[in-house]
């Protein structure tokens, strides 16, 4: 049952609409109440935990809270912010930053021809900037539900790829249940499996959608290749009729071997075809930027959490149960300070203190 509206949880946050609803939850738009001089709108995203097993439920809330922590650990313009996560009986709760717009999917629904390959190729560069982001986090981040419906444009005209939140670390060999809609998904998604190459096939489904106007979760599974874009959208070219083909080939090997290649193809057409003149770069566009490292420090583990700075000294905590503190101008360790558990906060400097929590419960 979704939650009544009015609803407060953790004391803080007042349910004030409900969104969305699905097999895996509810989606809320809620309000912050700990802003009380201002209205600070957020969306809630509700995920039942409903295991018959204790155990198993315990694994469940562990896995979340883990999940939560790398959510929370992303930076992408494209990417909702996380605030906050919590559990509350057999519901565990993201809150994210709320997108006000509609999605590809509603704004395909109203339209009775497809979109423009100009608009489809814009898009489609700007998802692939986000997947890229994604799939080189460490670890990587396995999207699983690229569709025309979590993908949201934005008031101003920004792109946002939204419900990230069910997004699985990916894990090498790892199996599962089977995340993600039906359609867009490939074959290997459904025995649980999933690697980079899966969201290729899902963003190839998404285009084809988005230029053919043919919802796939109404047809046969996996028959794209039944249904030619150009025989549905002649204004589309071959050549990126061929990017939508290979995007959806069905062994993961003849694919596109990652976002990075499927956006360089999507480029190079956009050029071919003079579309790029048309469309605008994202402002993360690989080829253009210009930042490169200083320097690298190696911790033993993964860093889920920000660093801070101060007077010259980057501190920074990792799943290898220490805090670093590391010179800022040449990376050179200075010290290192042992927990019992791993750090995924930030730490916090005040008054020449440093403070910062740990999985072992504690407070240093």
């Amino acid at each position: 049952m979704t939650l009544a509206l009015g609803t407060v949880l953790e004391s803080r946050y007042r349910i004030d609409a409900l969104l969305g609803q699905g097999g895996m939850g509810a989606v809320y738009r809620a309000r912050d109440l700990r802003f009380s001089a201002v209205q600070k709108i957020i969306a809630v995203k509700e995920m039942n935990n409903g295991a018959p097993d204790p155990r198993l439920r315990r694994l469940g809330i562990q896995s979340f809270e883990r999940e939560a922590n790398i959510l929370a650990s992303l930076s992408h313009p494209a990417i909702p912010k996380i605030f906050d996560y919590f559990t509350e009986d057999l519901r565990s709760y993201l809150v994210e930053e709320f997108i006000e717009g509609d999605t590809l999917e509603d704004l395909l629904e109203e339209r009775r021809h497809p979109f423009e390959p100009e608009e489809v190729v814009q898009w489609a560069i700007d998802v692939c900037d986000v997947l890229a982001y994604l799939h080189n986090n460490k670890p990587p981040v396995i999207f699983r539900d690229v569709k025309p419906g979590n993908l949201m444009l934005r008031t101003d005209g920004r792109l946002m790829v939204i419900d990230v939140g069910i997004a699985k670390v990916f894990e090498y060999g790892q199996r599962g249940t089977m995340i993600g809609t039906e359609g867009y998904s490939p074959p290997e998604q459904y025995k649980g499996e999933a690697s980079p190459v899966a969201d290729i096939y899902a963003m190839g489904a998404t285009l084809h959608h988005m230029l053919t106007r043919r919802d796939p979760r109404l047809e046969p599974p996996f028959s794209f290749a039944e249904r030619p874009v150009r025989a549905s959208n002649p204004g589309v070219s071959q050549e990126l009729e061929t990017i939508v083909t290979t995007a959806l080939r069905y062994n993961p090997d003849e694919r596109f071997p990652s976002a990075e290649a499927l956006q360089d193809a999507l480029l190079t057409v956009a050029r071919t075809t003079g579309v790029l003149s048309k469309i605008s770069m994202p402002s993360t566009d690989r080829s253009s930027t210009t930042i490169k490292p200083l320097w690298t420090f190696k911790c033993e583990d993964e860093i889920r959490g920000s660093a801070v700075f101060e007077n010259g000294v980057v501190y920074i905590g990792s799943y290898d149960n220490n805090l670093d503190a590391v010179n800022a101008g040449n990376g050179q360790f200075i010290w290192k300070y042992p927990a019992n558990g791993g750090i995924v906060g930030r730490p916090v400097l005040s008054d020449g203190n440093l403070y910062f929590g740990s999985e072992d419960n504690s407070l240093y």
